[in-house]
């Protein structure tokens, strides 16, 4: 088996004025806003009046903020008053708002034995779905049933988000 050429490490944290840049955008590409620039005008001026803002400062809020309005963009404050708090139900609430759920990350948890720690990973989650099963055999789900699974599945999704965090740092398989 050939040996795969190495790929260039990329992570999956994106600045804050990207992500509103690219969420404003996202906003103008909707079927409604076919009508090219104009429809996406109007979208964002939507977009600032539901969040009570000017649509400039939705425009500032794209920039790096040495460059904005000088006013910190949202997404920046949130981060600020998580770190103040240090309490996740912000972003867990956050989540929830957006259908999710907040699970932090386990880092640094991986070793750099690939073919083990995909194994556990597999394992559990195989066991996981044993466990699906086994609650569902009687045609239902209780709360207690479910909130056990709610437990190990976000302890498998910290530790697959730690294995991920590891390959994208290049733990795995980056010496000859």
């Amino acid at each position: 088996m050939s040996k795969k050429a190495p790929s260039p490490r990329r992570t999956h944290i994106k600045e804050a004025h990207t992500v509103m840049q690219e969420a404003l955008l996202h906003v103008g590409d909707s079927p409604a806003a076919a009508g090219g620039k104009n429809a996406q005008v109007a979208a964002h001026k939507r977009v600032a009046s539901a969040v009570g803002v000017s649509a400039s400062m939705l425009y500032k809020w794209r920039e790096p903020a040495e460059r904005g309005s000088g006013h910190t963009n949202p997404l920046e404050r949130v981060a600020k008053l998580v770190a103040a708090t240090g309490d996740d139900r912000i972003v867990d609430w956050l989540a929830q708002q957006a259908g999710g759920h907040f699970v932090r990350d386990e880092a640094g948890t991986a070793s750099p034995l690939l073919a083990r720690d995909a194994n556990a990973l597999v394992k559990e989650f195989s066991v996981i779905i044993t466990e699906v099963v086994s609650a569902a055999e009687d045609g239902r789900v209780l709360p207690d049933e479910s909130q056990a699974l709610r437990v190990k599945w976000n302890a498998l999704q910290k530790r697959t988000e730690a294995f991920v965090r590891a390959c994208e740092k290049g733990a795995y398989g980056t010496s000859a």
